[in-house]
């Protein structure tokens, strides 16, 4: 059987909460630990079996899940697989059982297994995307996401909402990087899990999760900001293989967009797609720019953030050695 982690990240709690630590403490082999992000919430009541950290303030994504996997090595042997949640996930429960099944039959070399998404009222949600380059965005401006996911499926990767990797592969890694506070977290996990030689396989569509999106995280236009500063950031970490032609293909993409929804009347939108250009513009024109630090959100500073989910080569190496 399976060992799996469960790592539910939350911010402020959501109405499937907990419904869906139910769901995880009942998985055979499946431990969970919720991350709440919110300096502000309590939660006095959550279902037996689950570990709860508090108190280390809006760190983001990735580093909460950082911060969750090094709690829990610090009294737990490694486990095979960490579970990647987002607190407003509704995992069905047949799902759930398969997930010790699907799991332990992935291939070796499959660093990491991507789940199908369904929106509420069981349309197809957003559940992947392609890995950024001048050819594939500049695909997406003219084709879309689904015709450059179908173009180039090794490059296919899974949105962050919900999805398992490998313990061994992800403190490999050294986890996400602390240095995306909101987007792009995963994007540059799962490219840096493609360059080491892991592999993405994907659950078929039976045992798939239900993601509305949107409910953590709400649509202030400084998360557009943080979206286009956020791609800065990965241009930055990524530069050799993007070349230095791809932020102006990315420009020039949500240009492109914010044409498009102009003329076809959406004003919102148009106004969304600019406020992510100004915030690509001036994050790579200000490195050290971090509005969400100042911001109502108190985001924790990237130099705390990094001191506090950096997964220590050192440390990641003894986990590795011991999942061995």
């Amino acid at each position: 059987m399976q060992n799996l982690l469960a790592v539910v990240v939350s911010y402020g709690g959501s109405a499937h909460l907990y419904g869906l630590l139910a769901t995880l403490t009942a998985v055979p082999g499946c431990q969970v630990v919720l991350m709440e992000n919110h300096v502000g919430t309590r939660h006095t009541r959550l279902p037996d079996g689950v570990r709860l950290h508090q108190g280390h303030g809006n760190v983001g994504y990735g580093t909460a899940v950082n911060l969750g996997v090094r709690l829990h090595l610090d009294d737990h042997q490694p486990p095979d697989w960490v579970l990647v949640v987002n607190s407003d996930v509704v995992l069905p429960a047949d799902t759930g059982d398969m997930l010790p099944k699907l799991l332990g039959e992935a291939p070796d070399d499959a660093g990491a297994v991507g789940f199908p998404i369904r929106t509420g009222d069981g349309r197809p949600g957003r559940e992947s995307s392609v890995l950024p380059s001048p050819r594939t965005n500049a695909f997406m401006t003219m084709r879309g996401e689904a015709a450059a996911e179908a173009r180039w499926p090794e490059l296919r990767y899974p949105v962050g909402a919900f999805f398992a990797i490998r313990a061994a592969a992800f403190l490999r890694l050294g986890g996400f990087d602390p240095s995306y506070w909101m987007y792009y977290e995963e994007t540059d996990l799962f490219c840096r899990l493609r360059s080491m030689g892991g592999r993405i396989v994907w659950a078929d569509e039976a045992w798939h999760v239900v993601h509305d999106g949107g409910a953590t995280t709400g649509s202030s236009p400084l998360f557009h900001w943080e979206l286009g500063r956020s791609a800065a950031i990965y241009f930055r970490r990524h530069r050799d293989t993007l070349g230095l032609s791809w932020p102006g293909v990315h420009a020039a993409q949500l240009g492109v967009l914010a044409a498009r929804k102009l003329v076809t009347g959406r004003p919102a939108a148009t106004a969304r797609a600019l406020r992510i250009l100004r915030g690509l513009v001036a994050g790579l024109a200000r490195p050290e720019w971090e509005p969400p630090h100042r911001s109502v959100w108190r985001v924790v500073p990237t130099v705390t953030r990094t001191r506090i989910g950096l997964l220590s080569s050192g440390a990641a190496q003894g986990c590795v050695e011991s999942i061995r």
